[in-house]
């Protein structure tokens, strides 16, 4: 009695490599370096990002952004802008 999954294992011992498969390890390591100096470039960059913001936002903050610093009502605005006033028409 012969045994389709023997058979199929023998049949599969007697062919060839396929040549794709003797690149297949170099292809998977190059592509997972590939990404991971990817993924370091895109952290080094968000890093610049986030310094970046918070030195627009210190510089804004302490007033040496231009003087233009205007005295603002209780919600941190302009009460000129204050939605009650808007609402109210004034």
């Amino acid at each position: 009695m012969d045994d389709p999954v023997e058979d199929g294992l023998a049949r599969l011992a007697i062919m060839a490599v396929p040549p794709a498969l003797d690149r297949l390890e170099a292809n998977v390591f190059a592509a997972i370096d590939d990404d991971a100096r990817h993924r370091a470039s895109s952290r080094t960059i968000g890093l610049w990002s986030v310094g970046a913001a918070l030195a627009l936002g210190l510089i804004g903050g302490t007033g040496l952004g231009g003087g233009m610093a205007r005295a603002a009502g209780p919600i941190g605005i302009d009460d000129a802008l204050a939605p009650s006033t808007l609402l109210l028409g004034q």
